[in-house]
């Protein structure tokens, strides 16, 4: 964990993220990223991964998809997770200059640029399976089939490979990795609840899982900001009140709105 738990501010948005313990629920070098910018910012970063990344049940299923993209055999490649980029890279896989790419959203196809491969197609808006398949669809014609590879964890559901198929492709899914939990240490846990820690990212359905699952209902003081509309929808399902949606679905938007937000006046921190 980055940081304490110290004492002292009252309403996490108060006047942006100056002064805020703020918890960012996944580590790695994503975790630092977020924790240098809300330093940056004036901020107290809380690293405390709630979820992570784990081999798949079937590894021989994975390595044989992932082969089979190194030496061209796909005409696309659908990334549903900047995850499932980290997963290639950790297994040495380059993607092949034949191979289009397609990412969910902003984030992902950052992840896709950073290992020297090209994106042909993000989707517009929301960030999700639904407006990846939609709209990648709507500007194909009929003529223009292939071979896909869709790599995704284990949580996610089928609604990309069923819409792809639908639309004449031959679709192979790949489970990258699965996504499991972890434990938060007991003062973070602790400061949920009694509100000392002022904001907590959720960046998933799986993360606000885990932390239904850890915490139950968090204090009220403490501030709930979500990546994008389809987290907030997931996390208020669960029972949380979302007290902001970023934009534009990047946690560096998020970061930057949170920021901007003159929730209370200075001197009432």
């Amino acid at each position: 964990m980055t940081g304490g738990l110290p004492g002292g501010l009252a309403g996490g948005l108060a006047g942006g993220l100056a002064g805020a313990r703020v918890l960012i629920p996944r580590g790695g070098e994503w975790g630092a990223r977020v924790a240098d910018e809300i330093a940056r910012r004036g901020g107290i970063p809380l690293v405390a991964p709630l979820i992570t990344s784990a081999p798949p049940r079937d590894e021989h299923a994975r390595d044989a998809a992932f082969a089979a993209l190194a030496v061209g055999e796909y005409d696309w490649l659908f990334v549903t997770s900047a995850a499932s980029v980290e997963q290639l890279t950790a297994r040495g896989i380059t993607i092949p200059a034949t191979t289009q790419v397609a990412a969910v959203g902003p984030a992902t196809a950052r992840a896709v640029a950073a290992t020297g491969a090209e994106v042909a197609f993000v989707p517009l808006g929301e960030s999700s399976a639904a407006a990846m398949a939609a709209q990648w669809c709507a500007a194909r014609t009929p003529e223009q089939t292939g071979r896909a590879l869709i790599i995704r964890s284990d949580l996610a559901t089928a609604y990309l490979s069923d819409e792809l198929a639908l639309r004449g492709f031959d679709v192979d899914v790949c489970i990258g990795y699965r996504t499991v939990g972890v434990d938060l240490p007991d003062e973070v846990a602790a400061g949920l609840r009694d509100g000392t820690v002022d904001i907590v990212l959720l960046t998933s359905l799986s993360v606000a899982r885990e932390l239904r699952r850890q915490v139950g209902a968090l204090h009220p003081a403490v501030r709930v900001a979500s990546i994008g509309p389809g987290t907030t929808r997931d996390a208020e399902r669960l029972g949380f009140a979302v007290a902001h949606t970023a934009r534009t679905q990047s946690v560096d938007a998020l970061l930057a709105e949170l920021d901007a937000s003159p929730d209370l006046p200075e001197e009432s921190r």
